[in-house]
């Protein structure tokens, strides 16, 4: 066979960019819809922290009390990090702000040791902070236990009146998505639909005349996850520059998982929708490919 004879013709290529094009629009759509939905995730995690714990200590507790409550209170599971506040230090920078000294006048320090604790994302909602109230008050030393129960609440339910309709318009957007890569796909396998009928009359195994096509699907979507790939990151370098923040959390190890969830799509839909578009030019009858 000449060299010649092995180039794709013209028609070829086009059908090949036409299908690479429309996988990787489809793809785009996904993985855009992957990093909203990771956005959104971290927005949460960061929403729930901010509602932190404060432990306030008894004054005038015994100094080994004190230094046992802090560390069950800093390897608590819950408990992401801690800041101790000392009484005496706040005190001072209180009589700072205010330029006189009211100990001297009251003759005691009227301010508690005090410790803040961020709480990890997990041990972040009002069961698990309910619970943790609760552990924490039975610790020896312990006065009270100081949580912003109202912001959280506020909190988890605007994300449970949000929540429903967004996941909801990612799966009609999904569907949508993945019935145009079918679709495309299926109009690549009809342009070869007579070449599959041929075939198949010469007496070639179905699985000798799937073999190509799902080589080709695999090809395509690995190429079309990649497109999109590099144009998902071209829209959020392009949010860089509006917002420096955006890219935070796409750290490479995020940014991978990205790329392969795309190409193990790209690959998976291509393989799927060739397989399922040449069986259906199997099964049909000659005098009804026209």
């Amino acid at each position: 066979m000449s060299s010649s004879a092995k180039k794709p013709s013209g028609a070829q290529i086009t059908t090949a960019v036409t299908t690479i094009v429309g996988m990787s629009l489809t793809l785009l759509l996904i993985g855009l819809l992957i990093t909203i939905g990771f956005l959104g995730y971290r927005w949460e995690q960061e929403l729930r922290q901010e509602a932190r714990v404060q432990v306030f200590f008894l004054r005038d507790v015994d100094p080994m009390v004190l230094a046992t409550a802090r560390e069950i209170l800093r390897t608590d599971p819950g408990v992401e990090s801690s800041q101790f506040l000392d009484a005496k230090s706040a005190s001072q920078d209180l009589e700072s702000a205010l330029g006189e000294s009211f100990v001297d006048f009251l003759g005691y320090v009227p301010l508690a040791d005090v410790m803040d604790l961020r709480m990890t994302p997990e041990s972040s909602t009002t069961i698990a902070l309910t619970e943790a109230e609760a552990r924490m008050e039975r610790i020896p030393g312990v006065s009270e236990v100081v949580w912003q129960d109202e912001l959280l609440g506020q909190i988890e339910s605007t994300i449970q009146r949000l929540v429903w309709p967004l996941i909801g318009l990612a799966l009609i957007f999904l569907f949508a998505a993945i019935a145009l890569m079918n679709n495309t796909i299926r109009l690549t396998v009809f342009a070869r639909r007579m070449v599959i009928k041929t075939m198949q009359l010469v007496g070639a195994h179905p699985q000798a005349i799937r073999g190509p096509f799902l080589k080709q699907g695999l090809y395509f979507g690995l190429i079309s996850g990649g497109v999109a790939f590099a144009s998902v990151n071209g829209i959020l370098a392009l949010t860089h520059l509006q917002n420096a923040s955006v890219l935070i959390p796409f750290t490479p190890a995020v940014l991978g998982a990205l790329l392969a969830a795309l190409l193990g799509l790209g690959a998976l839909f291509g393989v799927a929708s060739t397989a399922v578009a040449v069986n259906r030019f199997l099964k049909k009858r000659l005098d009804t490919l026209h």
